[in-house]
């Protein structure tokens, strides 16, 4: 028989350090895993399992700091433990609750998310199941309840959306009530199984273990930035819709989300078959949103998010049958130097252009009908030339290679 014990890292200079057992006698000849600490750390809950003293398969046990060591670890007792397998405690934020996984008689399905009341007395209240809102007719497990907000995350291969095996959810506590899960998306849920998922205190980090394979086995630790799909506080939704402005008919393309306020990308999806999008974002924050697809120009919308937002985008698809006409580019007046406000347009003409390869752009160059014809048609010349070389050097091209090139035109009536 395996003996499973547990164990700790620290973390030091953003590096971890080597994993440690923790000392007797919370590790023993039997086997302990599963564990999750108070808040000042110094009550540590955890199961421990195929014990003389258990109750059943595995039982939760505590035990707490003092006096520079741990003390001997007490069983949660028959209020809380079972004759069935009960394991993977967390606590609620004001740690008079504690919730974990059992696959006991009494439940909706194979396990279930349960729960336990910390009484005046300090003991623990009977255990009670969480309800039919989590739990499903097949497998709860894992719970950890955010130290700071009222959301519970826990692993399920019951609910409707699951991207592998058992995937992560999140589900909120609304006046007393859990509201429907939300599944953390798949930049969390693989094809495999995620199970044991925690999140530090910043909501910056998440920690998870991860299986490639349909059954607990072989499972390592990940980490990574929390993506806006788990973030807690990312409940004021935002949906909308990209159509044709002509045609009236839904596009399709890949939508972004970037936090201005951090200058980083938090979140990304493909825009329905019917044109639609939607993302959970967090109030009060300031976001851009692009939306970009061969078949037509980039749309961006900055938005500063002040409750539930549906908007209606529209652009213009991309006929390649007709050419294609770019705003004017705006010089110094008798000069080729090509006005700093300018700039963003050549950026959306240099991203077009690495977007679509085979296309191929003539610039031309031109002056009012004021001055000398000569200078005029040389400035003309001028003019093109740099704006050409200036999108050659943003598509990072050879400018004698380049697909962009430049013709001068006779004058016009207008000013320089």
């Amino acid at each position: 028989m395996v003996d499973e014990d547990l164990y700790m890292a620290r973390r030091e200079n953003d590096v971890w350090t080597e994993a440690e057992p923790l000392p007797k006698p919370i590790n023993s000849t039997y086997n302990e895993g599963s564990a999750c600490v108070s808040k000042d750390g110094k009550t540590l809950f955890f199961a421990r399992c195929e014990c003389p003293t258990c109750h059943g398969n595995c039982d939760l046990y505590t035990t707490t700091f003092k006096d520079g060591q741990w003390t001997t670890p007490k069983s949660l007792g028959a209020n809380v433990n079972s004759v069935a397998w009960d394991s993977q405690p967390t606590l609620s934020p004001g740690e008079d609750t504690l919730y974990f996984a059992s696959d006991r008689l009494g439940g909706f399905g194979l396990s279930d998310i349960w729960f336990t009341v910390r009484q005046k007395n300090g003991q623990w209240s009977r255990a009670q199941n969480l309800g039919p809102t989590v739990n499903t007719r097949e497998s709860e497990v894992s719970p950890f309840y955010h130290p700071l907000y009222h959301v519970l995350y826990f692993s399920s291969r019951g609910q409707l959306l699951n991207f592998g095996d058992f995937d992560i959810y999140k589900t909120y506590r609304v006046r007393g009530r859990w509201q429907e899960p939300i599944n953390i998306g798949p930049l969390v849920n693989g094809k495999g199984s995620e199970y044991y998922f925690t999140i530090d205190a910043d909501s910056k980090s998440l920690y998870y273990a991860r299986s490639e394979e349909k059954e607990m086995k072989n499972l390592d630790l990940y980490s990574f930035p929390l993506p806006m799909e788990a973030q807690p506080l990312a409940t004021t939704h935002v949906e909308g819709l990209l159509v044709d402005s002509v045609s009236q008919k839904p596009l399709n393309g890949m939508v972004s989300i970037i936090d201005t306020d951090n200058g980083i990308e938090v979140a990304s999806k493909y825009l329905r078959p019917d044109g639609s999008f939607d993302f959970d974002l967090i109030e009060g924050s300031h976001y851009v949103m692009l939306i970009q697809s061969p078949d037509f120009f980039s749309v961006e919308k900055k938005f500063a998010l002040q409750g539930d937002t549906v908007m209606k985008l529209m652009t213009n698809s991309i006929d390649y049958k007709l050419p294609l006409i770019f705003q004017n580019i705006e010089f110094d007046q008798d000069k080729a130097n090509i006005r700093p406000a300018m700039q963003p347009i050549l950026d959306r003409i240099a991203v077009f252009l690495v977007d679509h390869p085979t296309f191929r752009l003539n610039i031309s160059g031109h002056t009012d009908s004021k001055g000398d014809p000569d200078f005029n048609m040389t400035l003309s010349q001028d003019r093109a030339e740099l704006s050409a070389a200036t999108l050659s050097r943003r598509e990072s091209l050879n400018p004698t290679a380049s697909r962009v090139w430049a013709t001068a035109v006779p004058s016009r009536s207008k000013r320089r």
